[in-house]
Formats: structure tokens, sequence, C-alpha cells
């Protein structure tokens, strides 16, 4: 029972939200809107499950002194801290924008500054010449790179006008093939949940 309740939950929630979209009935709106907010409230809940668990995870990790420990130690105090201020000071808090504005986006943007040593790494390895595909992407993307830099239209005037019409034809067609593939991949894993076919969620296998 216990794998058989989530499937039929998931089969009729996903069924009567999919039809929401397609069907027209005051009913179907009605019940397609309770199973969303309730989706949201779960999606809260999980959440903090999720932050009592790490919690949970680096106490204990304190308590038997672990390696790497310490950060532990800035994880929980941050954490409790964090939420302390969330809750008692509200988001309106002075207190509370203090720390958004001046040590969580100054982290954020430090993550993301280090994302660029990864970009130009995975770029690096995908731009060696093993073969014709990586020929094709290096060229591409070096005249887009020269066409959107000055350099380039010190060098030819049409440098530019080719990395526009690169970025706007070739680019363009595989973003929308690379989204219309996501956007099957993505009909076919949620007609498979619908369906009880995807049952990873369940504890049973396939």
């Amino acid at each position: 029972m216990k794998t058989v309740l989530p499937m039929i939950v998931t089969f009729v929630g996903g069924a009567v939200v999919l039809l929401d979209y397609f069907v027209e009935g005051s009913w179907i709106s009605a019940t397609s809107n309770a199973f969303l907010s309730w989706s949201v409230l779960l999606a809260a809940f999980s959440t903090f499950l999720g932050g009592a668990n790490i919690l949970f995870i680096h106490v204990r990790n304190l308590k038997d002194r672990r390696p790497n420990w310490g950060l532990s130690v800035i994880l929980v105090l941050s954490l409790v801290a964090w939420f302390v201020v969330g809750v008692v000071g509200t988001t309106e808090s002075d207190i509370y924008k203090f720390v958004w504005e001046n040590v969580y986006s100054s982290l954020s943007a430090t993550m993301f500054a280090l994302n660029a040593f990864f970009i130009a790494s995975a770029a690096y390895r995908s731009f060696r010449l093993r073969g014709a595909e990586s020929a094709i992407l290096m060229t591409a993307a070096v005249l887009v790179m020269m066409g959107r830099v000055g350099i380039g239209e010190a060098i030819s005037s049409r440098l530019p006008m080719l990395a526009d019409w690169l970025m706007s034809i070739p680019g363009t067609a595989g973003m929308r093939g690379i989204t219309i593939g996501g956007a099957l991949g993505a009909v076919t894993v949620g007609l498979r949940v619908i369906l009880g076919l995807e049952r990873g969620g369940t504890g049973m296998s396939v």
C-alpha cells in the first residue's frame, strides 16, 4: 500500500492539473488550483525538512569531531542566525536587509565569479581539436568572441556582422533544438510519472 498510494496520488494530481490546461470546467480549475496550492505547502515543508536535516548532519559532525568540523561550525551558526533574523526581525528589518545586501549577495557574487574558472576549463576541453565537430565549434566561438570586442572590428568591419549572424541564425537554431528536446524529455518523464512507469520515488524497481 505504501508504494501503490503514492502512485495513485501522483496519477490523480497530475491528471487533474494536466486536464485543466485542455478542458474547461469550474470544478477542474478549482481542484487544480487546490492541488497547486498544496504543492506549494509541500515544497515549503520539504525546504524546512531539508534545512533541519542539514542542521542535524552538521551537528553530528561537531559532536564526533569529524574532518573539517570547523566548516560545520560556520554552517550551523550561519543557518541558525539567518533563521532567527528572518523569523524574529522579518524580511523588512534593517538587519535582514544588511545581511542580505552585504553578506549573502557578496558570497553569491563570489560563487558566480568562481564559476568563470570552471567555464574556462570546460571551454578549453571542448575546444580541443579532436575532430570536425570540435573544429567547427572552436571556429564559431573564436569568430563570435572576436566580433564582440573592439579588436575584432579593427581587424575587419565584417567580423561584428558575422558574429551577429552566428548568434542569431545557427545559435538560435541550436538553442531552439535544445529547448524542444528538453521540453520533450520533460513531457516524457511527466507522463511516465503520471502513468506510474517512473517508480524511483516509491522505492520500487522499474
